[in-house]
């Protein structure tokens, strides 16, 4: 796991050094750079496979150049495949199975990788640049236009080394934060830096770039078998992803949260290691605490378990938090995220994760709801927005009718996205003027491109996962120079799931259903029960005392008002409906926040 930038066009080395310091965190064991004529790369390491000299990048052979952040965990077999084929190794590390596959392959390459990465290769013969992303998204790769050259990296802060590159405030996606609680691809916060889609390649030569996908999930369930066949099948694919993701030279632990996907994981890496498994969980004063299950977990398969406790203290390592994820992001794990990932660094220096069971089994709570829920009225004229917010029976009432009266797609949107209602009570009239597109049509299209009831797993698969829940974990995790692998979004496995009948992954109402069947043969009965997990923090409680009144100084303040985004009355409004316990605007309020502190960190 590591950190790659370059350009081509205009550079210089002193640049390229810049680039490579400003990705330390990332790659805190070495750095390296490549200059050519018009085009350069940089690289920061952290070395995990191959700890030697003959694994440093950037790695070059015969005109190719190459700078690489992620694991190829299929690289032993395709060493030996293209050793079959005449290539000759010096190393044993997948950075030089990929430069040795490019020169056999081509930009086929990626076809051929089963791992998370970010790749970027000179091609000297050819003159052409090739940027790639890993198929679920779970590395990052950003780039902007530099006159007719390219200017790229794992993080923007490294772009912005670039002397003729300005951050610039690309205003719209501050509707777009709101709207979905992250900035959507391609766009970013800044104008003209852009995203390499997951499961693309981009392409550059002779001035021109165009992007290309290289894979894409099967729309259709094609699998047959009885529930007994199926749930072997998964239990051992998911014991063969475990096993690939435990590749390494240096010591592993995981992430427990005490849930069924991050246990299970736990479990059968567990199962199959040597040493007893090191898992590592956090727990929140005043609520959001599941330290309790993930003692119970790390119990029963014999890890060494380690935990911590934490409080509002945390709030104030924001800036920092912020300076890291160079977006506003809404989901406010980041806090325990970036807390467990240096509990985990001061052990290990790669842990295993859970996520990616949610998605493909229809284990999140706006799937489930827009499922099971019945389509009882016809559609009622609801106005404003407060009624989503009121607490007690009034306010569950308002948001049963609202359900039963919309379709599916409504009850999903409702839930996934901040209703236009509610910002733009909260903009000002100059701010309102200038929005042109609806974030939510991002949503609302990408459901009607799929077919049936899975259509909410392919969603959440295309953004919801890459934009919020892979994006948070890489930069936190980063952070610390520790590096996260998540076994249940190999793609072999993904795809044999997303294939599955839809009775097999919900079921009696609930999702991951044949994932339950195998976590029953690892973990104790009262972990398999449907609950709330996860790394949470309790927002809400904490936005009634302290944090309340420190969030009311920064509405008030002459910076927030002066942004001319939002009139600061309305914002104070909404603290203090918050406050009262009439409503629940926990997390609408940290949006908010974060933005602001956004604004301080990157652009004051």
């Amino acid at each position: 796991m590591c950190g790659l930038a370059g350009f081509i066009g205009i550079g210089s080395a002193e640049m390229l050094d810049a680039m490579a310091a400003s990705l330390q965190h990332r790659g805190p064991d070495a750095q390296g750079v490549w200059l050519g004529d018009g085009a350069g790369l940089a690289h920061a390491r952290l070395s995990i496979q191959d700890l030697s000299e003959a694994g440093a990048q950037p790695m070059s052979s015969n005109g190719i150049h190459l700078a690489f952040n992620g694991e190829i965990y299929n690289a032993p077999a395709l060493r030996e495949q293209l050793m079959q084929a005449g290539h000759r190794f010096r190393g044993h590390s997948d950075t030089e199975v990929i430069l040795q596959g490019y020169a056999q392959w081509g930009k086929g390459v990626v076809t051929h990788l089963s791992g998370m990465f970010a790749i970027a290769i000179w091609d000297e013969t050819q003159q052409s640049l090739l940027l790639a992303r890993d198929r679920v998204g779970i590395k990052p790769l950003f780039y902007t236009q530099q006159g007719q050259g390219l200017v790229f990296a794992s993080e923007m802060k490294a772009i912005f080394e670039h002397p003729s590159i300005e951050k610039k405030l690309n205003a719209a996606m501050i509707d777009s934060y709101l709207t979905l609680g992250y900035v959507p691809r391609p766009q970013t916060i800044f104008e003209d830096v852009l995203v390499v889609p997951p499961a693309h390649v981009l392409l550059w030569q002779a001035g021109e770039y165009e992007l290309e996908p290289y894979w894409q999930l099967s729309d259709s369930a094609i699998l047959q078998g009885n529930e007994a066949d199926l749930t072997d099948e998964l239990d051992a694919r998911l014991n063969d992803a475990v096993q690939s993701h435990l590749l390494a030279d240096v010591g592993i632990g995981a992430f427990l949260s005490g849930g069924v996907d991050s246990s299970l994981i736990c479990a059968i890496a567990a199962k199959q290691m040597d040493v007893p498994l090191k898992t590592f969980t956090i727990g929140f004063e005043g609520g959001g605490d599941e330290r309790g299950w993930a003692k119970c977990v790390a119990e029963h398969i014999g890890s060494e378990h380690h935990a911590h406790v934490a409080g509002l203290d945390l709030v104030e390592k924001l800036p920092l938090l912020l300076q890291h994820l160079e977006q506003p992001l809404f989901d406010n794990s980041i806090l325990p995220t970036y807390l467990v990932s240096q509990l985990a660094r001061e052990q290990v220096k790669v842990v295993l994760a859970g996520d990616g069971g949610d998605e493909p089994f229809l284990g999140y709570e706006w799937t489930r709801m827009a499922l099971n829920l019945p389509h009882l009225l016809p559609k009622l004229p609801y106005s404003g927005w407060q009624w989503a917010y009121k607490t007690g029976k009034i306010g569950l009432l308002q948001r049963g009718l609202y359900d039963i009266s919309h379709s599916q797609d409504a009850r999903y949107l409702r839930r996934m996205t901040t209703s236009q209602a509610f910002r733009h009570d909260l903009y000002t009239d100059d701010y309102r003027a200038t929005l042109r597109n609806e974030a939510t049509d991002i949503l609302a299209e990408s459901l009607m491109q799929h077919e049936g009831d899975q259509r909410f797993s392919h969603v959440d698969l295309n953004w919801y996962l890459p934009e919020d829940v892979l994006f948070k974990v890489d930069r936190m995790s980063m952070t610390h120079g520790l590096e996260v692998r998540v076994p249940l979004l190999d793609h072999k496995l993904l795809e044999w799931e997303m294939s599955l009948p839809l009775d097999m992954r919900f079921k009696n109402r609930h999702g991951k259903y044949l994932l339950r069947k195998v976590a029953a043969r690892y973990l104790p009965t009262e972990i398999l029960k449907p609950r709330k997990q996860g790394f949470t923090i309790p927002i809400g409680a904490w936005l009634r005392g302290d944090l309340g009144q420190w969030a009311e100084s920064l509405f008030v303040s002459e910076r927030f008002i002066h942004r001319g985004l939002f009139k600061s009355e309305k914002v104070l409004e909404l603290l203090h409906m918050h406050q009262s316990g009439k409503y629940e605007l926990g997390h609408r309020i940290w949006s908010l926040i974060v933005l602001e502190m956004w604004f301080r960190e990157w652009m004051d």
